[in-house]
C-alpha cells in the first residue's frame, strides 16, 4: 500500500501536467490571436531586449521575429524614431520610456532611412513593474499609420490647393446654407466684386439679401428637387445684385447644391462671373445692330421720299407763279408748301438717325453749344437753368450743329418732364478715363456733361427702350412725338466715339450724362474755295443729269424760271455728248447738275472722274437725297463745285446757284 505523500505527488503531477498542457493552448490560442491583430505589438525586457513581436509588426519593419527577438529596441534595422525628435538623434523612441519610466500615448513616430521606404507609426507603450515597484519590461503597440498620413496629406494638400485656387479665383465664389441663408465663406473676388467681407454678412443679414435673397433660395431648392437623380448644379443663374456702394453688380452663376445621404440640402456653393459688362456689351451690340438695320431702311426711304418730296416742291413752287396772290388757291399751295417744309425736316430727322449725320467736325467750345442750345430751346418756358460750366473747360473735335440739336432735344426732354415748372441742371468737367472704366469708351481725355431735371422720371420698364428709334410715351399726334429725339441723340454721340448714358429716378427725376472726346488739338480740313467770278452772267447754261423723268421735267423747269438755259440728259453718255457739243459749239455749260445715284449708270462719284479726264475745265454739283452721304458731305474731296440736298425750294435752289456760280465757299444746300 502506497504512503499517502506519494499518492499526493502523483495527484499534483497530472494536475501541473494539465495545467501545462492548458496553459500551451491558451499560448497558442493567445499566439494565434495576437498574429491576427493589424497593429504590431513587442514586448522588450528590462534589460532592454525584444523578447516578443507578432507577424504585424514583422511586416511592419520588414524583418522576421527570429531577427528581432533578443535583440535591442535599438537596433538600427528597426530603430523607431519620434518624428518631433531633434533632428540627427539617433535614440530610439524607447529610450525615452526606459530613461524616464513614463509611458506613451499616440506618439507619431517613423521607421526606416530612405525617404520612399520610411514609415509612419503611432506608438502606444506600457511600462509594467514587479511587486516590489521594479520595471520589468516594456509592452508597445505600434500602428501603421504611412497610408493615413498618405491620404491625410494629399487632402490636405487639395484641400490647399482648391483653397488657393478659391482664394485668388477671378470668379466670386459663395457659399450658403440653404436652410437659414446663412453666408458661410466668400473668396476675395466676391468681395472685391460687391464690396462686401463675410463679416458684413454674418453681422447683418440685410447684406446677403442684396446679392442673394431668399426668393433665390426657394427657387434653388425647388429646381434641385425637380432634378433629383440628375446632377446638382444649376447653370446660368443671372442675378442683379447690389454692391456695398450701391452699385448694380450683373452676375451669372453656377450654383451647386451640397447635400448629405439623406438627400437634405445642407447648403449652396455658388461659382458667379461679374457680367455687367457684358451684358452691357451685349445690350449695345444688340441696340447698335438694331439701330443699323432701321436706320439702313430710314435712310433708303428717306432718299426716295426725298426725290419725291423734290419734284412736289418744284411743282408747288411752279403752280404758286400761276396763282394769282391771295387766292384760295395760292393759299392753298403756300399750306402744301408749309407741310412739305415739315416733311422735309422729317426727313432729315430720319438721315440723321440712320447714320448719325457723318459729322463735319471741328475745334469748338462745348460749353458755347450748351448755352446756345439752352436759350433757345427754354425760349418762353416757365423753365429755369443753373449752368455748372467751368472755364477751364477742354474743346472737342465736333459738328456744332448735330451737338446743338443734341442738347436741344435732352433740354426739351427735361423741360416736358417738369409741366409745372422748375430748374434744369447742366454740367460740365473734364474727365480722364482709363481703359475699360467706362465701356466701350477708349482710355483718353473726354468731356463729361450732364442735363438734368427734377421730374416725374423715367420707369425701369420704360429706361430699356428709352433710345429706342421710334419708342416714346407721348402721344404720337405730331412729329414731336415721333420717338426719334433719344435715337438721334444717342445716333450723333456715337458717331463723335463718345456714349450717353441716362439715369433715372421715378418721381424724382432723370439725368443724361454725355461723354465726348476731347480735342487733341487738330485743326479741322478746310475744302477749297472755287474760283470767284465777278458777277454771275444771266441765262447761263446748266446741264441736268438724272434718272427720274419728273425730277427732269420740275427742276429743269425751275431752273429756267430762275434765269438759267436747261438742258437734261438721263445718263452720262448723253451728258457728255450734249456737252461736247455745245462746248464746240462756242455756248458752253457753267454748271452740270448731276444725282449721285443713277440706275444702269454710274454714280456721281465715279462719273466725275470720267468727266475731268475728258473736261478739265468742267464744274459739277452732286445732288442727292442723302444728305449724310460722304459725296455730300465732303464734295470738294470727289472733285465737285457745290452739293445740293433733295428736297428744296426754288429760293434754295435759286440761292445755291448763285453761290456756286460766285465761287462762294460753303456752296452746300
Amino acid at each position: 500500500m502506497e504512503e499517502p505523500s506519494i499518492i499526493n505527488l502523483q495527484s499534483e503531477i497530472k494536475q501541473l501536467r494539465q495545467d501545462i498542457t492548458d496553459l500551451k493552448e491558451v499560448k497558442g490560442d493567445l499566439e494565434h490571436l495576437l498574429h491576427m491583430v493589424s497593429d504590431g505589438m513587442m514586448m522588450i525586457s528590462e534589460e532592454g531586449l525584444i523578447t516578443y513581436v507578432n507577424r504585424a509588426l514583422e511586416r511592419i519593419v520588414g524583418y522576421k521575429s527570429q531577427d528581432m527577438i533578443g535583440h535591442h529596441f535599438s537596433d538600427p534595422r528597426w530603430n523607431i524614431k519620434c518624428i518631433d525628435a531633434v533632428s540627427g538623434s539617433d535614440d530610439s523612441v524607447f529610450q525615452s520610456v526606459f530613461e524616464t519610466g513614463q509611458d506613451l500615448t499616440d506618439k507619431v513616430c517613423r521607421i526606416g532611412v530612405d525617404e520612399d521606404k520610411q514609415r509612419i507609426l503611432l506608438i502606444n507603450a506600457l511600462v509594467h513593474h514587479d511587486e516590489q515597484g521594479n520595471m520589468r519590461g516594456v509592452a508597445a503597440i505600434i500602428r501603421d499609420r504611412t497610408e493615413l498620413s498618405r491620404v491625410k496629406a494629399e487632402n490636405q494638400e487639395i484641400k490647399t490647393v482648391y483653397e488657393r485656387l478659391a482664394q485668388y479665383a477671378d470668379e466670386a465664389i459663395f457659399r450658403i446654407q440653404a436652410d437659414t441663408g446663412r453666408m458661410i465663406y466668400i473668396n476675395d473676388a466676391a468681395e472685391e466684386i460687391l464690396g462686401y467681407s463675410l463679416a458684413d454678412y454674418l453681422s447683418d443679414p440685410r447684406v446677403r439679401m442684396k446679392v442673394i435673397d431668399d426668393e433665390h433660395l426657394k427657387t434653388w431648392i425647388g429646381a434641385v428637387d425637380e432634378k433629383k437623380g440628375a446632377k446638382n448644379v444649376l447653370r446660368n443663374i443671372i442675378i442683379t445684385c447690389t454692391g456695398s456702394e450701391g452699385q448694380t453688380v450683373t452676375m451669372e452663376f453656377t450654383v451647386i447644391a451640397v447635400q448629405n445621404d439623406a438627400g437634405d440640402i445642407l447648403y449652396f456653393e455658388c461659382i458667379g462671373r461679374d457680367v455687367t459688362v457684358r451684358r452691357f456689351m451685349e445690350a449695345e451690340l444688340a441696340k447698335a445692330q438694331k439701330l443699323e438695320s432701321i436706320g439702313l431702311l430710314a435712310g433708303g426711304i428717306a432718299h426716295d421720299f426725298n426725290n419725291i418730296m423734290t419734284a412736289v416742291f418744284g411743282s408747288l413752287a411752279l403752280a404758286k407763279m400761276e396763282a394769282i396772290p391771295d387766292s384760295s388757291i395760292y393759299t392753298r399751295l403756300v399750306s402744301a408748301e408749309e407741310h412739305c417744309m415739315r416733311a422735309k425736316t422729317l426727313t432729315r430727322k430720319l438721315l440723321t438717325y440712320s447714320r448719325g449725320g457723318s459729322p463735319q467736325r471741328k475745334t469748338a467750345s462745348i460749353a458755347n453749344v450748351i448755352r446756345d442750345a439752352v436759350n433757345l430751346s427754354l425760349s418762353g418756358k416757365n423753365i429755369d437753368c443753373r449752368f455748372e460750366l467751368p472755364d477751364d473747360l477742354w474743346s472737342a473735335q465736333i459738328d456744332e450743329s448735330q451737338m446743338h440739336q443734341v442738347v436741344h432735344s435732352l433740354v426739351t426732354n427735361a423741360a416736358e418732364a417738369m409741366p409745372q415748372g422748375g430748374a434744369i441742371e447742366i454740367g460740365a468737367q473734364n474727365v480722364n478715363l482709363t481703359a475699360d472704366q467706362i465701356q466701350p469708351l477708349k482710355a483718353g481725355h473726354y468731356i463729361k456733361w450732364f442735363v438734368r431735371d427734377r421730374g416725374v422720371g423715367i420707369s425701369r420698364e420704360h429706361m430699356k427702350k428709352l433710345f429706342d428709334p421710334y419708342f416714346t410715351t407721348k402721344q404720337m399726334a405730331s412729329v414731336k412725338g415721333m420717338g426719334l429725339g433719344l435715337a438721334i441723340c444717342y445716333s450723333i454721340v456715337k458717331s463723335h466715339e463718345g456714349m450717353i448714358i441716362a439715369d433715372s429716378i421715378p418721381g424724382s427725376g432723370t439725368t443724361f450724362t454725355v461723354y465726348i472726346p476731347a480735342s487733341n488739338g487738330e485743326k479741322d480740313e478746310k475744302k477749297p474755295a472755287a474760283a470767284k467770278e465777278a458777277e454771275v452772267a444771266p441765262r447761263q447754261n446748266i446741264l441736268l443729269v438724272d434718272d427720274e423723268q419728273i425730277l427732269l421735267d420740275v427742276t429743269g423747269s425751275m431752273l429756267q424760271h430762275i434765269g438759267y438755259n436747261v438742258v437734261t440728259a438721263k445718263n452720262h453718255r448723253d451728258a457728255m455728248e450734249y456737252y461736247q457739243r455745245a462746248k464746240e459749239e462756242g455756248n458752253p455749260f457753267s454748271l452740270i447738275i448731276m444725282d449721285l445715284t443713277m440706275r444702269g449708270d454710274e454714280g456721281g462719284e465715279i462719273a466725275i472722274g470720267r468727266w475731268k479726264n475728258a473736261h478739265p475745265e468742267v464744274k459739277a454739283v452732286i445732288s442727292s437725297g442723302y444728305m449724310n452721304d460722304p459725296v455730300i458731305e465732303e464734295y470738294w474731296k470727289y472733285g465737285f463745285v457745290g452739293a445740293m440736298v433733295k428736297p428744296y425750294s426754288l429760293m434754295e435752289l435759286k440761292n445755291s446757284l448763285e453761290k456756286i456760280l460766285a465761287g462762294t465757299d460753303n456752296a452746300k444746300m
